[in-house]
This record gives structure tokens, C-alpha cells and sequence, in this order.
């Protein structure tokens, strides 16, 4: 395991961003919400950073292409995932390579997984992500 997954281990969080060796970005909420909310916090600023994730699957690697990452590393990678960072030549290192990501009782597979299937646009996927997040807050409030 290199160094940045194991800090990412060692503090728990689901995903550091670093730009220039500085880290600009942690957070240990699930899911793709850390991605969400550093796109919202950063915006460009993400652009040519080096990104490690706990968890990367065809969404999360969409949403790492979105925001102009330099470099992902995941703990965990499914196939899907990392078949669109590789179509998009983003260099990828991982421990563990999976089918698919599912949900944390291991029934069914991710609705955000599910959502972005054939998709391979970043910039379709985010706005697709964000209208799903959005009407699943709207739905529990």
C-alpha cells in the first residue's frame, strides 16, 4: 500500500485531496458525498490534484474525472471505475480490485452505480449525480 492510502487508513477519512503535497481536502462522510463536497468547496482548484479514496466506483471515478484530478488512489476500485479512468488515461493505483460496489449490507448495488452505468461523459455524470442528491434530499426532508 503506498503512503497516501496509508494515511487515509490511518485517519479514518473516506478521501484526501492533495494539491502540490498539501492537503486541501478530508473528509469521512460515505459514499460520493466527500467528492460533491469538494467540488462545491474547491471547484478548479481541484485540478492536477492527487486524489485517495477509500472506495472509487464508476460514479466516484467519474466525479474524480469531473473535477480534473491528476492522479486517484483507492483502497478499493471496481472494474467499472477503473475502466473509465483508464479510457480517460488518469494514472490509478490500487489494493483492492472489485466487480461492483454495493451497499454496505452487500443486497444490491449502488444507486449512484446503477445511475451511471453507460455514461462515460464526467460532465453528464456530475449533473445526473447532483439532480439525484438533490431529489434524494428534497424526498427525506
Amino acid at each position: 500500500m503506498n503512503g497516501y492510502l496509508e494515511e487515509l487508513d490511518k485517519t479514518g477519512n473516506s478521501l484526501m485531496i492533495y494539491s502540490h503535497g498539501q492537503l486541501i481536502f478530508q473528509s469521512t462522510s460515505k459514499g460520493i458525498r466527500p467528492h460533491l463536497e469538494a467540488i462545491e468547496a474547491h471547484g478548479d482548484g481541484l485540478r492536477g490534484t492527487l486524489m485517495v479514496d477509500k472506495i472509487v466506483g464508476r460514479a466516484a471515478a467519474l466525479l474524480i474525472l469531473y473535477s480534473g484530478a491528476a492522479e486517484a488512489h483507492a483502497q478499493v476500485l471496481s472494474r467499472p471505475g477503473k475502466q473509465v479512468l483508464d479510457m480517460h488515461g488518469l494514472p490509478t493505483s490500487y489494493v483492492t480490485l472489485t466487480d461492483h460496489i454495493k451497499l454496505e449490507d452487500g443486497s444490491i448495488y449502488c444507486p449512484f452505480e446503477r445511475m451511471v452505468q453507460g455514461v462515460t461523459d464526467p460532465v453528464e455524470a456530475y449533473a445526473a449525480i447532483v439532480e439525484k442528491m438533490r431529489s434524494l434530499t428534497e424526498s427525506s426532508s
